[in-house]
């Protein structure tokens, strides 16, 4: 009787053992885009931001300071996250030159979810949306005597592994005015960067 109290004493006391803290584990960084997924090891931590490196962007709206002269089609939209950041990337033809200008900022659910120029009501899922217009910009070449579709990828995704993106959707390809919108799990501050060898625009969200 003794032997078994004193047992199940020791059980209790290694239940209740153990540290406090973020949690990591071994899961990989899956890259999603039109092209398929590509996955690397990485180290991915739990909800808490605890243990990741502080982020310096903002909530307020951006826009690029300059646009290109002619209609950048796009040709692949990528998501990824390194377990603390996620990363969405707009890859834009030509490959070297000037990005298509932008415009990132946050809208209300019923803003990010109305399809431009028809009014179509368009489900994302997410609490919180980020909105890209892209300006100059298309998915087609409308210049030869047939469109040629530059976009062959998803224009409705869900990435893999994100950290805070839910969803990905395309909301508007009208008039050289090209427009996504982010759902996300919660408001959270972004950065924005464009470079133009290869011609991409880059929201890290942290």
């Amino acid at each position: 009787m003794k032997r078994a109290v004193l047992l199940a004493g020791l059980l209790v006391v290694a239940g209740c053992g153990g540290t406090t803290g973020t949690q990591q584990s071994a899961t990989p960084t899956r890259t999603t885009g039109h092209a398929g997924t590509t996955t690397t090891p990485t180290t991915t931590t739990s909800t808490s931001t605890t243990g990741c490196p502080s982020f310096g962007g903002g909530t307020s709206t951006q826009t690029s300071p300059t646009t290109p002269a002619n209609t950048m089609l796009l040709t692949a939209v990528q998501a990824s996250s390194n377990g603390c950041t996620d990363r969405i990337s707009f890859t834009f033809r030509p490959a070297t030159g000037r990005p298509a200008g932008y415009t990132v900022g946050y809208r209300t659910a019923e803003e990010a979810q109305t399809q431009d120029a028809s009014g179509k009501f368009i489900p994302i899922a997410g609490k919180a949306f980020l909105v890209i217009r892209f300006e100059p910009a298309a998915t087609a070449d409308l210049t030869g005597a047939k469109p040629v579709f530059t976009y062959t990828g998803p224009w409705k995704f869900v990435p893999a592994r994100t950290r805070y993106v839910r969803q990905l959707a395309k909301t508007g390809d009208f008039e050289a005015v090209l427009t996504w919108a982010i759902g996300l799990s919660e408001q959270r501050p972004f950065t924005v960067s464009s470079s133009g060898s290869p011609a991409r625009v880059t929201i890290e969200i942290g």
